[in-house]
């Protein structure tokens, strides 16, 4: 089975690590990237990312598998809303996600996805972060450069129950929290998504913090791709295996890119949602002292 993206007392929490720069090449065949960073070790602490209180962070976890109108224009999926439970899972067993703040949503129809960005909207506080997953299948229109997302009430024929990028841009920009990040593995793309080269989102890692930002990681597919994920796959495993105490999202994105070039025919995006008020900062993971 494939997915389609069809074509019709927080001071005794400080931790301190260190960080070694090095420099390093990715390349694909069909472009280049390069970071180049001087050789040094700094030391980085919450403290000094400016975090003197732990942030609430929120999760809004979106996987689809059952679709209501399913036939062989839109079949069902069998592991996207398996994906979107082990994530959730992740969040709350490994980092400062705590399970109230977590909404798990499995085979939503258009309602209940719009319903629960309106709930954000009234309850993420500006020194709140969040980070919103989506997995299903997803549509992009060429000729117009829209992208969708298809809840489980979707039907091929209509659009109606379609959710686009740009209601998803407005629902970003218009939720208050500090850092936003949007990862999916449908298409986010157009004009509200403006992809950056590795050194534009390399940042020192002190400053990274301090701005506001509204990031999207994507898979990069445009096209039909596999309902076993090469890009969920490396980034739950990822997110595994991380033994940083402070995770740029940045700095996940580097550790999955290569290996989903070697594996999977698309390249994976990190970028800035247009319009959404963005101000050059980076989203954090911070691993949970529980």
């Amino acid at each position: 089975m494939k997915r389609m993206i069809v074509s019709l007392g927080f001071a005794s929490f400080i931790s301190t690590i260190c960080i070694s720069a090095v420099a390093q090449s990715m390349e694909a065949t069909s472009n280049v990237i390069k970071v180049q960073l001087e050789p040094s070790t700094m030391e980085v602490t919450l403290d000094n990312l400016g975090i003197t209180r732990l942030p609430t962070y929120h999760a809004l976890i979106i996987g689809v598998s059952n679709y209501q109108f399913t036939g062989a224009s839109l079949p069902n999926l069998d592991l996207p809303a398996k994906d979107a439970e082990q994530l959730s899972r992740l969040l709350v067993e490994r980092y400062s996600f705590q399970q109230q703040h977590v909404t798990l949503l499995k085979d939503p129809t258009r309602e209940e996805i719009i319903n629960h960005f309106d709930l954000l909207t009234k309850k993420v506080g500006d020194r709140d972060n969040l980070l919103i997953f989506y997995a299903g299948h997803g549509y992009f229109d060429k000729e117009n450069g829209f992208g969708y997302w298809l809840p489980a009430d979707a039907k091929v024929a209509s659009r109606s129950a379609w959710i686009a990028n740009s209601t998803i841009k407005d629902y970003v920009g218009a939720i208050k929290s500090k850092h936003t990040l949007l990862i999916t593995d449908a298409c986010f793309g157009g004009s509200i998504f403006k992809s950056r080269s590795i050194e534009g989102v390399m940042r020192q890692f002190h400053e990274m913090y301090k701005d506001k930002s509204r990031k999207a990681m994507t898979s990069g597919n445009l096209t039909e791709v596999p309902d076993k994920s090469i890009f969920i796959h490396f980034l739950l495993k990822s997110l595994e295996e991380n033994k940083d105490v402070i995770l740029a999202s940045s700095t996940l994105f580097t550790r999955i890119y290569e290996p989903i070039l070697n594996n999977a025919p698309t390249i994976p995006q990190l970028g800035v949602i247009q319009g959404a008020g963005d101000e050059g900062g980076d989203f954090i993971f911070i691993q949970s002292q529980k």
